[in-house]
């Protein structure tokens, strides 16, 4: 990819923990791990490996785009927590990106969506919920998409109703693959999030000079809570 500063690194925890390596020359390296809940074991070690692969270290890096969901909350934090402490430590540019913006990205580009055309995306949000927000496909947008609604978190039920208002033609998403008999995904839609497209994504936007912080959407509140304050005993 022509224009890069540098090698770019890409970091995405909304699922599993994923990394990808964008290099000038628009070679690309990804990898990933297939457990859910293995973000702070694995999520370093991956970036460790993709560098090693193309002979970096991470004061090569020129810049890091990272995923800041929507998300459950541990896994996006650990997500986030180490691309800006990494950001931190190399002094290079840390780039905020929506898991959903760059699932609608890949789509575009994975099965030729013509100009015009509403997309929604999907993806799990456990409790039996789902992410979603809807893109019309946009040549001269990022990505190639604009968003029209969302992000929002909702039933599959009250998501498919949100799409529809929206005028979606189809859905992708590990969500819309897993409530298919609500959400009717895409045959061959991307699933996952691509790494390699967050980097790509988070610097494009920056590049048009508007940078999105590195800050994290999770749409509810998280499943831990603080303990409320235990009540006085009267006498």
């Amino acid at each position: 990819m022509s224009g890069l500063p540098g090698p770019l690194l890409g970091v995405s925890t909304s699922s599993v923990a994923a990394v990808g390596l964008l290099l000038p020359g628009g070679q690309v390296l990804r990898a990933a791990t297939a457990a859910p809940r293995a973000h702070t074991e694995e999520l370093v070690p991956l970036i460790a490996e993709v560098l090693g692969q193309a002979g970096l270290g991470p004061g090569d890096l020129a810049g890091i785009g990272v995923g800041i969901g929507p998300a459950p909350y541990t896994g996006l934090r650990i997500g986030l927590v180490t691309a800006r402490t990494m950001g931190f430590a190399l002094g290079v540019p840390v780039w905020g990106v929506s898991d959903l913006d760059v699932l609608a990205a890949d789509a575009v580009r994975r099965l030729g969506l013509v100009p015009g055309l509403v997309l929604g995306v999907a993806a799990d949000a456990k409790r039996r919920e789902v992410y979603w927000a809807a893109y019309r496909v946009d040549p001269a947008a990022v990505g190639g998409v604009a968003r029209v609604a969302g992000p929002a978190v909702d039933t599959p039920a009250a998501a498919a109703a949100g799409l529809a208002a929206a005028g979606v033609a189809t859905t992708v998403g590990g969500g819309a693959a897993l409530y298919a008999e609500v959400l009717n995904p895409a045959a061959d839609g991307p699933v996952a999030v691509d790494p390699v497209l967050v980097a790509e994504l988070a610097w494009q936007t920056a590049q048009r000079g508007a940078p999105v912080a590195p800050e994290p959407i999770y749409l509810r509140r998280p499943d831990v809570a603080a303990p409320a304050p235990r009540k006085r005993a009267t006498v």
